[in-house]
This record gives C-alpha cells, sequence and structure tokens, in this order.
C-alpha cells in the first residue's frame, strides 16, 4: 500500500514539472513574438526606397491595398506627390520665341520659357516627362522638363509634379530637323553636317545632358534617324558623293557599325515602333525589323487611290505597328505586320500632319476646320467635329500639331490665341477652350502616358 503511495506522489511530481516547463516555453515564446513585433513596427518607419520590395513576404500582386497607405519614401528633392496623373500641355508660340507649359487640371499657365526661337519642331521624351525644342533655323535644340511624372511599382504609380524648367544644356548642331524618341532615348538628325546625335533620356530627370552617341554619314543631306533600341539605330544614307537633298538609302547601325543597306528613293519621314522602324520614300513606305546585329526588310506599297502622289511623314502608336499619314485628301494606313496599306478618302484636304494620341486614336485636321477621329487598326473615320477652327491658308501659316491621350485630343487655334480640347470619348465632343494668348501653333502632351 505505501509503495503504490509512493508511486503515485512520484507521478504527481513529473506532471508538475512537465507543466511548469512548458509555462516557462510560452513566457519565452511571447518574449520572441514581442521582440519581433517591435522590429516590425520599427521597420513601418522605414524608406522603401532604400530596401528591395521583393524582400518582402507578400507578393503586391496577390491582394489590394491602398498605397497611398504606407510609406514609399519621400518625393524627390523640389517635387510634390499628387494622388493621381496631372496632364500639362507644352505650347509653343508661332511667332514669339517663347513656350507655354499649361496645366491641364487647373487650366493655369505655369511657366512661361525663354526659346532659342518661335514655332520649334517639338519632340516629346518616350515616358512623356520631357520634349526636346528643335530649331532649324538656330541650329539648337533645348530641352524642357515639364514638371510631370510617374514612377511605376508595377501594381501602382506615384505620381509627381514640379515646377516646368528649361534646362541649362542643350545641343548646337547644324539645322536640326527629323528626330525619333524611343528606348529610353532621342536622337536627332543635323542636315547641315549629315550627323546624328542621341541623348541619353534618365539624365534629363535631374537636369543633366548626356549624350550617348553620334552617327556620321559622310555627307550633309535631308535626312531622318529612327532608334530601335539602344543597340540599334535605322539612319538615312546618302548616296557616294550625295551633298544635299534626301537620301536613297537606309542603314541599319549596330553600335555604330554598319550591319544592313536598304533601298527608299527620296527618303522623307519615318517613324521607330516597338523593334522596327519605317520610311516614306518616294514610292513606297521601308519597314525594317532588327533582329539583333542584323534586320529585316519590308516594303508596303501606296495604294492606287494615291496615284502619283507620296506621303512624306509617317505617324503612329508605340503600341502598334499601324501608322497613318496624310496626303490632300487621301489617309494612307499601313500596317507593317501585313505589309499592305489602304487608303480612306477623307471629307476634305488634310490642313496639318495627322497624329496618333497616346490613345491610339489618329486625328486629322482638315483645311474646313473641322477635326477627325480615326481608328487606325479599322481604317475610318469614326467622328468629326461639329465646331470649326478658322485657318490661315498662307504661305506663312504656322505649322500646326494636334495632340492628346487620356480621352482628350488638343488643336491650336492661333488666330483666337486658344487651344481647343476635344472629347475622343464622346464623338470629339468641345469640351472647352483654353485661352493661351499669343498665336499657339506646336503641341506636346505632358504627364504619365497610358502606354
Amino acid at each position: 500500500m505505501r509503495l503504490r503511495w509512493l508511486l503515485l506522489a512520484s507521478l504527481l511530481a513529473v506532471l508538475v514539472l512537465a507543466a511548469a516547463a512548458c509555462a516557462d516555453e510560452e513566457d519565452t515564446a511571447s518574449e520572441v513574438d514581442d521582440t519581433d513585433s517591435a522590429e516590425a513596427d520599427d521597420g513601418d518607419d522605414h524608406d522603401h526606397d532604400d530596401h528591395d520590395h521583393d524582400d518582402h513576404d507578400h507578393d503586391h500582386d496577390d491582394h489590394d491595398h491602398d498605397h497611398d497607405d504606407h510609406d514609399h519614401g519621400a518625393a524627390p528633392e523640389g517635387a510634390e506627390e499628387v494622388a493621381e496623373p496631372m496632364p500639362r500641355l507644352l505650347v509653343a508660340d508661332a511667332t514669339e520665341a517663347q513656350a507655354s507649359v499649361i496645366d491641364l487640371v487647373a487650366e493655369e499657365s505655369l511657366a512661361t520659357l525663354d526659346t532659342a526661337g518661335p514655332s520649334p519642331l517639338l519632340m516629346p521624351a518616350e515616358h512623356g516627362r520631357h520634349v526636346a525644342l528643335i530649331h532649324p533655323d538656330a541650329d539648337a535644340v533645348e530641352f524642357v522638363d515639364g514638371g510631370t511624372w510617374a514612377v511605376d511599382h508595377g501594381d501602382h504609380a506615384h505620381y509627381y509634379v514640379s515646377d516646368p524648367t528649361m534646362l541649362d544644356a542643350g545641343l548646337d548642331i547644324g539645322r536640326p530637323i527629323h528626330h525619333s524618341a524611343n528606348a529610353g532615348q532621342l536622337a536627332v538628325f543635323a542636315d547641315a553636317t549629315g550627323t546624328v546625335t542621341i541623348v541619353d533620356e534618365a539624365p534629363l530627370d535631374d537636369g543633366e545632358l548626356s549624350v550617348a552617341g553620334e552617327i556620321d554619314t559622310g555627307a550633309a543631306h535631308h535626312g531622318g534617324v529612327a532608334i530601335l533600341d539602344e543597340d540599334l539605330v535605322v539612319v538615312s544614307g546618302p548616296e557616294d558623293g550625295q551633298e544635299g537633298g534626301l537620301a536613297d538609302e537606309v542603314w541599319l547601325m549596330h553600335d555604330g557599325e554598319q550591319v544592313g543597306t536598304y533601298a527608299c528613293p527620296g527618303l522623307h519621314g519615318e517613324l521607330a515602333g516597338d523593334g522596327w522602324a519605317a520610311f516614306a520614300c518616294a514610292d513606297r513606305i521601308l519597314a525594317v525589323e532588327g533582329h539583333g546585329d542584323h534586320g529585316h526588310e519590308m516594303v508596303i506599297d501606296y495604294p492606287e487611290e494615291l496615284g502619283d502622289g507620296r506621303v512624306g511623314y509617317l505617324a503612329g502608336h508605340p503600341g502598334s505597328e499601324v501608322m497613318i499619314a496624310a496626303s490632300d485628301d487621301v489617309l494612307v494606313v499601313a500596317d507593317a505586320s501585313s505589309g499592305e496599306a489602304t487608303a480612306l478618302e477623307l471629307p476634305a484636304p488634310a490642313a496639318a500632319r495627322a497624329s496618333v494620341d497616346d490613345d491610339g486614336n489618329g486625328l486629322v485636321l482638315t483645311d474646313d476646320g473641322a477635326l477627325h477621329l480615326v481608328d487606325p487598326e479599322a481604317g475610318e473615320v469614326v467622328a468629326s467635329s461639329e465646331e470649326r477652327i478658322e485657318l490661315d491658308d498662307g504661305d506663312d501659316a504656322p505649322r500646326l500639331s494636334l495632340v492628346g491621350g487620356r480621352d482628350r485630343a488638343y488643336v491650336p487655334d492661333p488666330a483666337e490665341g486658344l487651344v481647343h480640347e476635344f472629347a475622343t470619348n464622346d464623338d470629339l465632343r468641345l469640351a472647352r477652350s483654353i485661352d493661351v494668348g499669343g498665336q499657339p501653333a506646336g503641341l506636346a502632351y505632358l504627364g504619365a502616358l497610358p502606354r
């Protein structure tokens, strides 16, 4: 009997010791959890820009969250973060050496910038923040920071604004005219020397101008250039001994070396796409597709409706292989993927270069003052504005440009000092007319682009 009680007492002691050990483990675990929690709280105060988002244990794409609720780092110096894209419009004057930057949300001028001359050619950079102002007669290229941009984080973006500025540095080159912006670079062809100057886009964010390279074609001529990627550039090539005039060849350049030659008589006008480029020749359109250190060519015949005519430029959207150009009252729609071109009859002759906005819409202004919306993929006019803009048809009439994005199109009205805004998602309804003063002619759309 006594032995039985001894065994029961021993068993009870073991159970008590086991319970105490469990309690100690729980206290230790609690202390570890509290420490982890404290470290996590401290982590919420650090700047996301100082670490790699891939180190997170969660996948941003697997859940929805409000990006404004987490700390993603301070806005860049001199910039303000805003909740949504803030589009702006650069407006170049036809007679005065100045350009203004218009806030399209507040409908106010943010800056008036002195330029090297009136009516420059405008080349927006690929990401919508900067614009190159090209002055053929002043042998100069200037760069404007439009002060509105986005930083993409994959599942969301952050939007910033700052004051528009003219960069201190620019290019001093002989008669710059034709140009190309693609693959994070901007290129300008100088007719007076037959050379191409290539600028990297990224350093412009910091107000710096970085020349990535130059290509010398060997002879002065009215040429062209299209960037395929950072290693491939297509330029106009003069024939042996040619001096001046239009080029008759296209050269594919890989890391500065010529790796392809293609015939393009009377070359005038180019377009850079995603890994391909197209040039308007006197008798056809030439498309060149880049493949590393070599290229493939495709010839697109002009449609019969063009007769003996031709086009002298090409317009398109970076995400499409369809391009458009107007010649008198015919709009040529060419497809670089199929190699076919069709003709679309316009209600009146074109009064300005046709354009493709950043929503992929074709924009055509005819000399009766009407704006037309074209679906390039379908090859048809889908809307025409009821309003008419008074156009100057004289020899000294300013060169007008059409631009747009985010369901809007913009047309300058030099006679009235206005820029008209049309709703491309509502049958080209006139949404408003913005008083910018002077004689607006050249337009460039700025901001986070819907590409």
